[in-house]
């Protein structure tokens, strides 16, 4: 090992707290190795001076949070490249007996709204019936307390006998309850109290955020007599058990399940320069935070993830930060919030999804009491509340200078009303000087309840400037599929809101409106708002204005679609966009004419990167940074970087030179990578390694004259190659230069081919699909370097996914990467079937096996494309049964149901 190994202490779950942490692994005769907690390798570095710490990849059980200060300022605690540790706040809970009726329990103290099997979250018992997709199910309609509106108790319906049936029992501990009021504008969950069956009472161990009054939706939670359907838990008080209603108790008895026990893993508290990078926080409480940033500024928290958290991190007192190309994903409540004094941040390139499934008035990412924040290029989806809100309360939370560019929000407003994709709250009456521009906005929903039930698409907008938001620029986004409104300006003044994108298909929707606050007086008067050159398209025709009491405005000179003028200075048309049938809503020809320009479409859900990538423990980078190349670890090509940026290959072509004055220059501080790989791109095109052979240069060059403009894209997998042969594997391990130059010299005469399938390996196994996400070369790594010794094979097979389900196959047809990537991210938290009997379904077709000569995968993919239509059968005695009905004058679907007893 050599000395510049010995910058860098290592953790790793093989480790030892008594060894010295210098080395990244156990020493041949087990006398040193790396540390086996993260305190003692922050404790080293502490007393050494050195600020680097690698974490190898597993994961690591965390009985307490670990807190850097003032005294760790300047350390960097990274993943080791090509590895994932995983920091997990859970107590793992085994020994689960079957208890009958589909449910299993075991030994736990009591356990709250939080719990995962196979790394997917599991849903806590509740009094409603709850179907997956229905946010309306599982509520129960609320009356008022006996006193009228409160904050501490509720009656259920002098008619809701269910309910009065699952109280029976009475209040049991750890029983809690979730209230929203009419508007849902916002959830509250506390403790139950007592429950007075005489009453219809329940009270609460503490008051909500609003006062409850009729028509009001609640719901009660963790409690064992509450479970019904598969997925779900609670606490059993009378036993001290677990009790689990799993949808594969295999996977149940075999890993048992996590209980969410800490709320917080890592806080900075003080602390500054710091970087966490590549690291994964998991299993954590709904109602905590899994890193927290306390009066701690300019550090750098990039690369991680954050699954199966409460909030991922939350900001007070910091400044100066970089929150950067971040996974946040299956919250139980918010993913970023930065709150009072944290000014100067910036939010960028982070994927947020799947938020508020505990909580839900939530936000991919909030503000309050910040200044001069950048929230750049993030892509937020599926949030049940806001994807960017913007709080201003009181004088302590007043927001200015905000600027939210690019990003990418779809599906908000899931299980709530009275919001928007982008929210801003400013009822401190001051000019906030925000910028709300180029963002894509798509899909937000609206769900309420009033006397009378349920309301859909209820006050919900696409950017929403409420009670008294001034002086914010609303510009160049694109708007699609609101409840309401695109843009709502509430009471503000000096807004202005110009060549935006909208396209308005419902008829409560409008594209502006403007509304005072009666509530605020005076100053809840409109002022001085602009409304000009934007494009606006409707298959309504209703107006694309809604006034109420608009005060001063100006507008005119939009360019419409569909629907009238408001007055003389618009103009209507046709054809504005491309081909928006397809989802294409770049402008057409007409717009420039009148001043109106097309988005910068190539920007949203992106951001350029400024965090450099993890260096390498022996002192250069696991990409490119400190002048390596490429992640195969091949030394530093100016061709190469030239090849990894369409800007660079425009500027310099093949000029070797002027790529490494740039990168020297310009590129290494703008953290610019070389992520082209030419041998890779050579072993991808036989033309080419018969051309260049292993001349990396040759094939870089290429590349930026020809292969760019030829759409030549890599699509060989050095990793995957090495994983689909054992001799390679114990060849090469993870040296993705060698097995590029082995199958360019010797694999492409032998014939030999990628069969290794990522994607199927991590769908395999609950555990790797949690721990890697989609990550292909994880995948890989893990196959290599432990997969194979453990025995693990791929048995996910994505033709017999599409071929159980329908509704996929007719969404995928037989792109089996879809189908993988769909079960990766939805399926397998949806419980979803993956396998299907190929062999009965040619025992019952024998044309079909005739034609496919018996192969089980051409089976499936006849089944996927002609046989599923053609409501062929799938066995024998369904075969046999259609037959019947075909005699009988009966659909083939009904004899197939008779078959299988559904008839």
């Amino acid at each position: 090992m050599t000395d510049s190994t010995q910058q860098a202490f290592y953790v790793a779950t093989n480790g030892n707290d008594s060894w010295s942490g210098r080395l990244a692994a156990p020493n041949a005769d087990g006398t040193d190795g790396p540390f086996a907690t993260l305190d003692r390798a922050q404790g080293a570095m502490r007393a050494t001076g050195i600020r680097d710490t690698y974490v190898r990849g597993g994961t690591y059980a965390m009985s307490h949070a670990v807190t850097l200060t003032a005294a760790d300022n300047g350390v960097r605690i990274m993943a080791y490249p090509g590895e994932t540790p995983v920091f997990s706040g859970g107590e793992r809970v085994g020994g689960f007996t079957d208890i009958g009726g589909g449910r299993y329990a075991a030994a736990a103290s009591v356990t709250g709204l939080d719990l995962f099997i196979g790394g997917v979250r599991q849903k806590v018992a509740q009094t409603g019936d709850w179907t997956a997709g229905d946010a309306r199910s599982g509520w129960s309609i609320l009356e008022a307390a006996a006193g009228g509106a409160s904050k501490t108790g509720l009656r259920y319906g002098a008619g809701d006998g269910a309910m009065a049936a699952a109280l029976a029992g009475g209040a049991q501990p750890g029983m809690m309850v979730q209230t929203f009021d009419t508007e849902r504008l916002s959830d509250t969950i506390v403790g139950v109290a007592g429950i007075d069956a005489a009453s219809r009472s329940i009270g609460f161990t503490q008051g909500v955020k609003y006062a409850l009054r009729s028509g009001g939706t609640y719901r009660l939670l963790n409690d064992e007599s509450f479970i019904r359907d598969a997925g779900e838990f609670a606490w059993q008080a009378e036993s001290g058990r677990l009790v689990v209603k799993p949808q594969d108790p295999g996977t149940l008895l075999g890993q048992g399940a996590v209980v969410a026990r800490l709320g917080t893993l890592l806080a900075l508290d003080g602390a500054s320069g710091v970087t966490i990078q590549g690291l994964t926080f998991a299993d954590t409480s709904w109602d905590g935070s899994a890193l927290t940033l306390t009066n701690s500024s300019g550090n750098s928290i990039a690369g991680n993830r954050f699954v199966n958290a409460g909030t991922a991190m939350t900001l007070t007192g910091s400044s100066a930060n970089v929150i950067e190309a971040n996974r946040l994903e299956h919250l139980g409540a918010s993913g970023i919030k930065v709150t009072y004094g944290s000014n100067a941040n910036r939010i960028s390139a982070n994927s947020i999804s799947n938020i508020g499934e505990v909580l839900k008035d939530v936000a991919g990412i909030q503000l309050y009491g910040a200044n001069d924040t950048l929230i750049s290029g993030n892509d937020i989806r599926n949030s049940t509340r806001y994807g960017i809100s913007i709080k201003n309360w009181d004088g302590a939370t007043v927001n200015t200078g905000t600027v939210v560019e690019y990003n990418r929000i779809y599906d908000t407003m899931t299980e709530t009303a009275d919001g928007g994709a982008i929210e801003m709250l400013g009822r401190s009456n001051v000019d906030t000087r925000t910028v709300i521009r180029g963002n894509d906005i798509r899909t937000v929903g609206g769900l309420a309840t009033d006397g009378s039930g349920w309301l859909d698409r209820h006050k919900s907008f696409g950017i929403y400037l409420d009670d008294m938001a001034n002086g914010v620029t609303v510009q160049d986004n694109f708007i699609q599929n609101t409840g309401w409104a695109s843009v709502f300006i509430h009471g503000g003044d000096s807004n202005s809101v110009t060549n935006n994108l909208a396209v308005l298909s419902n008829p409560r929707e409008r594209f502006i409106r403007l509304e005072w606050v009666p509530s605020a007086g005076s100053i809840g008067l409109l002022n001085n708002n602009s409304v000009t050159g934007n494009v606006i398209s409707s298959t309504t025709g209703v107006d694309y204005w809604e006034f109420w009491t608009p005060g001063s405005y100006s507008v005119t000179g939009n360019l419409l679609q569909g629907i009238r003028g408001l007055n003389g200075g618009d103009t209507v048309s046709s054809g504005l966009f491309v081909n928006p049938a397809a989802g294409d809503f770049r402008l057409g020809g007409g717009a420039a004419a009148l001043g109106i320009h097309d988005l910068d479409w190539a920007r949203m859900g992106s951001a350029p990167l400024t965090v450099p990538a993890v260096p390498s423990p022996g002192g250069g980078s696991s990409e490119a940074g400190a002048g390596a190349g490429a992640s195969s670890g091949q030394p530093f090509s100016p061709l190469a970087y030239i090849a990894s940026y369409a800007d660079l290959s425009a500027a310099f072509g093949t000029d070797a030179a002027a790529g490494a004055a740039h990168y020297q220059s310009l590129g290494r501080a703008e953290g610019r990578t070389v992520s082209f790989d030419p041998l890779a791109y050579i072993a991808s095109y036989g033309d080419l390694a018969n051309a260049f052979g292993a001349d990396g240069d040759a094939g870089a060059a290429h590349y930026i004259a020809m292969g760019r403009r030829e759409g030549r894209a890599i699509t060989f997998d050095p990793l995957a190659y090495t994983a689909s042969y054992a001799d390679l594997s114990a060849a090469f391990g993870t040296d993705r230069t060698s097995a590029d130059l082995h199958y360019i010299a010797n694999g492409r005469a032998e014939g030999r081919t990628v069969s290794f399938d990522p994607l199927a390996y991590l769908a395999s196994y609950g555990d790797l699909a949690s721990a890697f996400g989609t990550d292909r070369t994880a995948a890989a790594l893990h196959y290599i370097a432990n997969g194979r010794a453990e025995g693990r094979t791929v048995s996910f097979d994505p033709l017999a996914y599409l071929a159980v389900n329908g509704d996929l196959a007719a969404a995928f047809g037989t792109d089996t990467t879809r189908a993988e990537l769909h079960y990766l991210t939805t399926g397998r938290g949806e419980g979803r079937t993956t396998g299907f009997d190929a062999p009965a379904y040619l025992a019952a077709n024998p044309d079909v096996a005739a034609a496919t000569g018996g192969g089980l995968a051409e089976a499936m993919r006849h089944y996927v494309v002609f046989g599923r239509l053609e409501g062929r059968a799938l066995s024998p005695a369904a075969s046999t049964a259609t037959s019947a009905a075909r005699a009988a004058g009966l659909r083939p679907a009904d004899g197939l149901l008779a078959a299988a007893g559904m008839g």
